[in-house]
This record gives C-alpha cells, structure tokens and sequence, in this order.
C-alpha cells in the first residue's frame, strides 16, 4: 500500500509512504456454502472403503450445511467429492464440526487416483482426543506424514481446517494455526478435493449406536 499526494503518474510526483505486507489477502476460486447440493460441481461418492461402504445416502444438505452420516450400528460413512480433477495450487478451508464417534475419522483432501499416486490429507479422528494426522502421498507412496493432537475436543464446535499448497511447500493450519509444514514429496498433477467420514482398517471398528454426524458449514478453495 502506498501513499501519494496526487494521482500517482504525474512527473516528478514523489511517494509519501508505503508498507509491504507479504501475503495480505487471499482470492478464492469457489465458496461452497451448502445453500443447496450442486451436482454439477459436486459428487457423492459409492464405493468400499475400510471397514465399511462410502453410500451417497449419507451425504445430505439440510439447514444449509452440509451433513454426512455415519450410521447407527454399521461402519459405513460418506464422501463428497469435485466433479472434476482440477485443483493444484492454492488455499483449501472447511469449517467442521466432527462427530463423536470412536474410530472412525474425518478427511479433508486432495486426492488424485489410482491410491497413493497423489495426496494431500488433513485427517481427524473423530472423538474428543484431538488426534489428527497430515500427509502426502507422491508417484505412488507416501511422502511426508506428521501426527499432533489438537488442543481443544473437535466434536464440541465448528473450527477451520486449512492446507495452503503452492510450488515447493504444502503447510496445514486449525483455526488460523500453522501447526505443520512439508517441503518435498509434494504432489505435481491436478486433483479432485473430497471430504469424507468412515472406519479406516487401522482402527478398532466401533460400530455407534446412534446415528452420528458431521457437519460441514462451508468449504473454500
């Protein structure tokens, strides 16, 4: 920002004062407010996955947000993904609030198949521990990977999860904080962003006895 006595441009107008701040503000390619489901911009996906099966009927828009179900009594789950594989750089943001629900996790991701080809991963477990994980994956394995805890039950409220990847440098953050940061075997090709919540393989498998939910207010990239 700068301070001119003038409009700058005029000969021999002379600058009154500046300051430089480096990353001052950030552009947004798409906000995805959950008013309703965009299915041309948007996926539900249906496969297996874990201990259990990604089913489309788990993922819903209600209240403007956007909900996905880990069911009572299974260990099914849900996942949403971009429609198309178009994302490199750039700053990715979700709002979550994650359910409790002893092993099973939430994700929010890059991901371009086939497994492990390329990946950027921010993964919580969804109890009160505050366990979450950031890794990547590159030309077929996994290239970084930094486990932390969080200093506050993610199940109780909304807070932001962000990665911000640009060439040479991918780092995560929760509500503002910069928490980790990796600087090679780093993914090079375009991926789909996804979001989900299932019972990985490695976890104990408890099946919840009622129905429980993860709720997602917005997603920014």
């Amino acid at each position: 920002m700068a301070l001119w006595p003038e409009q700058p441009g005029k000969e021999g107008l002379e600058r009154l004062d500046e300051t430089r701040i480096e990353n001052a503000f950030t552009v947004f390619r798409d906000y995805e407010n959950f008013t309703a489901f965009d299915k041309d911009k948007w996926e539900k996906s249906s496969h297996r996955l874990g201990l259990g099966e990604l089913k489309p009927e788990n993922v819903n828009i209600t209240a403007e947000m956007l909900q996905i179900t880990l069911p009572a009594g299974t260990l099914n789950g849900g996942q949403l993904e971009t429609r198309e594989t178009a994302s490199l750089y750039g700053s990715y943001r979700a709002s979550m609030k994650l359910p409790n629900a002893p092993s099973s996790i939430t994700g929010f991701f890059l991901y371009r198949p086939p497994d492990y080809y390329y990946e950027i991963d921010i993964e919580v477990v969804n109890d009160p521990s505050g366990k979450i994980w950031f890794t990547t994956y590159a030309e077929g394995e996994r290239s970084n990977t930094h486990e932390t805890y969080l200093d506050f039950d993610p199940t109780k409220d909304f807070y932001e999860y962000r990665f911000d990847f640009y060439p040479g440098e991918v780092s995560f953050y929760v509500d503002g904080e910069l928490l980790k940061t990796f600087e090679e075997g780093l993914p090079e090709e375009p991926m789909k962003l996804m979001i989900n919540s299932w019972f990985p393989r490695w976890l104990e498998g408890i099946t919840p006895e009622n129905d429980r939910v993860t709720l997602v207010e917005w997603i920014k990239y």
